[in-house]
């Protein structure tokens, strides 16, 4: 695979055989492509989620809260999820097109079809896909700020160059950059969630403490 659009070809050979070209190639359920972008997996991703929201269809005639608690966490959101922090979606109708099939889904439960996307998501306890993605970001920031990764990655998130402090004490600067999409970039696309969490939640002491804090307060924004 050749990870460029370049109209120039070249042949590769294997033991003087030729090797076949492809412009995409799945590896550990990723699907990668030769422009490094992430639309192809997206695509499929929905697709095999829809696929198994019409099997649960045709097996079940009703569906309660209970029983999809039961199925959509287990056969559905994993394949949707799945990826997520080695893949991070480039473009945003990638988002929406995954969280459409998270809108149909819940849509299937009985007497939940005539609420709003984010009503049946409060009833079912559910968040949209964005937030595991935005979860793993955070917890990868909190993990650099703090050295806990083993190696020094500290160049990606850089301190706050300003005195006034709204919030917390360990807000970082959002990077400038003409020759990179940012919004593709960790470094760019956390800066916003990280500067906007409260002090209570980024002082936590550990990993873990930080994952609940975290949640805590998603969930305290969602009642809200």
């Amino acid at each position: 695979m050749q990870l460029n659009n370049s109209d120039e070809s070249y042949d590769y050979t294997l033991r003087g055989f030729v090797l076949s070209k492809a412009r995409n190639y799945k590896d550990l359920g990723v699907i990668l492509s030769n422009d490094l972008k992430t639309t192809s997996h997206s695509k499929a991703a929905a697709a095999k989620g829809y696929r198994l929201l019409w099997s649960i269809r045709r097996s079940f005639q009703y569906l309660d809260d209970e029983m999809f608690v039961l199925l959509y966490p287990i056969y559905v959101r994993p394949h949707l999820e799945y990826g997520i922090q080695a893949a991070s979606l480039c473009f945003k109708y990638e988002a929406d097109m995954l969280e459409r099939v998270q809108q149909r889904a819940t849509k299937m439960v009985q007497g939940l079809s005539g609420l709003s996307y984010e009503n049946r998501l409060r009833h079912l306890n559910l968040f949209p896909l964005s937030y595991p993605r935005i979860r793993g970001d955070l917890i990868l920031a909190y993990r650099i700020l703090n050295d806990d990764l083993g190696i020094n990655m500290s160049y990606l998130l850089l301190p706050s160059r300003t005195d006034h402090f709204r919030g917390h004490s360990k807000k970082v600067q959002k990077p400038r950059s003409n020759r990179l999409r940012l919004e593709f970039r960790f470094s760019h696309r956390v800066v916003n969630y990280w500067n906007s969490l409260p002090e209570y939640v980024i002082s936590a002491p550990s990993v873990n403490i930080f994952k609940t804090r975290l949640d805590l307060h998603s969930i305290a924004d969602c009642k809200d």
